[in-house]
């Protein structure tokens, strides 16, 4: 048995490609951060960036495959195209804006 703090002390058995693994779960991951489904209305940067061009407007309907607007990342134009039919509900960024990684940059309905 280990003394490291950061070890449970229960064992748990994983199954996988039809083999059985003996395990102990460290503090680290039972207190990790919970992964939460993304919205599929949101639509989010994927990379820090800036917003160079915004083609649609709130309450505007779109088809999938429309381009939204032009994300500007690592030198690159990115275009964002609608993942569906449907209407922008809102834009939450504006033309020149800096934005981290993950931000909503608008959401369909």
């Amino acid at each position: 048995m280990s003394d490291d703090p950061n070890l449970f002390t229960d064992h748990i058995q994983v199954f996988t490609e039809g083999r059985r693994y003996r395990t102990m779960l460290t503090r680290k991951f039972a207190e990790r951060k919970k992964w939460v489904a993304p919205d599929p209305n949101e639509i989010v940067s994927h990379i820090p960036g800036v917003v160079a061009a915004i083609y649609v407007k709130e309450g505007q309907k779109v088809k999938k495959g429309e381009k939204l607007m032009i994300y500007e990342a690592m030198k690159m134009k990115n275009i964002i195209t609608a993942p569906f039919d449907g209407t922008i509900r809102s834009i939450a960024v504006q033309e020149g804006t800096n934005l981290p990684k993950g931000a909503i940059l608008m959401v369909m309905e």
